[in-house]
């Protein structure tokens, strides 16, 4: 009796015209799991196989002491690909063997970095395609197998991954801490990755080799802004004078990047080169539509979040709306409302735009004019300058 191993996955997903993918369309060569299920399915297979366990092993060519390890004395996960044979030469359906799956991880790992409580089938959504985004830019799965990685600076933005791949997974195992350089590394199963790299038809997460797969060019806009807004959160910059800007050391992908933005209607200016690094970026001009497609999509998927950045978008909009008069009554007025706000509390150029919706570049032009005043002073902060009122 030969039994062919069910899997509809590279049928289907060719023109990803599934929205779900289920646990058996996950079954193929690259993607070896291993699962464990309840211990009332387990028992029911169990008694179903005990009395014809060795002819069913040799039906399968399979060791009869797996056999028993796995359904007699439930001691280990299970190959899903065993799991599958056996299910239907039992003739158990496989959407009951999927709706019993407690755990899964990938074959060879310890049975700690799994995901357990598993979503199943998979949703294809755009907070799915969000971590395949993140994955890209501020994300690795390595050539070594060992592990899924994401590093971000920034704590709610990664509360918002972390959340992410547990509306979409499961119940996933992580760890998250930060390196000696301050940065949060969290790392998830191996499995996490295949599965994205498989299902989105990846070819490679490398910084300088990765490029946005066709599919997701093929996807409705909800996934690409996605993927636009996740690309913005990991490697793009919000300043409040209006200015967006995306940028990689990967010619081909911010090529791609470009391709995406065009496509959901976004303007850009053309890729442009830092001239001392191998670095290029592009700058984002369409700066209200950008905001729309955001909050329509925040809106309906509230993980996917600019954080800090949707206030500074949020705000250039209005400071590019704000009236503004080419009088020297009017910049006085402003200048004295940045010398109160002075007064009060030290400030960077940011901390001063964001409270007082004036544009960067203006308060920087009143600073200098301040400083050679004698009235204002600056200290380096990090990245930034911090601007104080001199004390006579």
């Amino acid at each position: 009796m030969e039994i062919k191993e069910e899997n509809g996955f590279e049928k289907n997903y060719k023109h990803f015209s599934k929205k779900e993918f289920h646990i058996w369309d996950l079954h193929n060569k690259k993607l070896k799991i291993a699962v464990d299920i309840n211990s009332v399915l387990k028992n029911k297979i169990g008694l179903k196989i005990k009395d014809n366990l060795y002819l069913i092993a040799e039906e399968f060519k399979i060791q009869p002491s797996r056999l028993f390890e796995y359904f007699i004395w439930k001691k280990s996960f299970i190959p899903l690909g065993i799991l599958l044979k056996i299910s239907k030469y039992l003739k158990i359906s496989r959407y009951d063997i999927e709706s019993n799956i407690t755990h899964y991880k990938q074959k060879g790992v310890p049975s700690l970095n799994c995901v357990q409580k598993p979503v199943l089938p998979l949703n294809i959504s755009p907070v799915f395609t969000s971590i395949l985004a993140n994955l890209f830019f501020d994300g690795s799965v390595p050539n070594d197998g060992k592990g899924t990685y994401y590093n971000q600076k920034d704590k709610e933005i990664m509360d918002d991954f972390i959340n992410k791949f547990q509306v979409v997974f499961g119940n996933v195992y992580y760890s998250n801490k930060r390196d000696h350089k301050g940065v949060l590394k969290c790392r998830i199963p191996r499995i996490i990755g295949e599965i994205c790299r498989n299902i989105y038809n990846v070819k490679s997460f490398g910084t300088f080799k990765s490029r946005i797969p066709e599919l997701i060019f093929n996807l409705d806009n909800e996934h690409k802004v996605a993927f636009v807004i996740t690309g913005l959160i990991d490697e793009g910059s919000i300043c409040f004078d209006g200015s967006i800007q995306f940028g990689v050391s990967n010619k081909c992908l911010i090529e791609d990047f470009q391709r995406l933005c065009t496509e959901i209607g976004l303007k850009t200016t053309k890729v442009k080169k830092h001239k001392n690094k191998d670095h290029y970026y592009i700058y984002i001009k369409s700066i209200k539509l950008l905001n729309d497609l955001y909050q329509d999509l925040t809106k309906k998927y509230p993980v996917i979040s600019l954080r800090y950045k949707q206030i500074r978008l949020e705000k250039s909009i209005i400071i590019k709306n704000k009236e503004f008069f080419y009088t020297k009554e009017f910049a006085e007025k402003r200048k004295k409302l940045v010398l109160l706000q002075l007064n009060k509390k030290e400030n960077s150029i940011n901390e001063l735009s964001e409270k007082l919706l004036i544009n960067p570049k203006t308060l920087n032009r009143y600073m200098f004019k301040f400083i050679d005043e004698g009235i204002v002073d600056r200290k380096k902060l990090g990245n930034n300058f911090i601007y104080f009122l001199k004390t006579h």
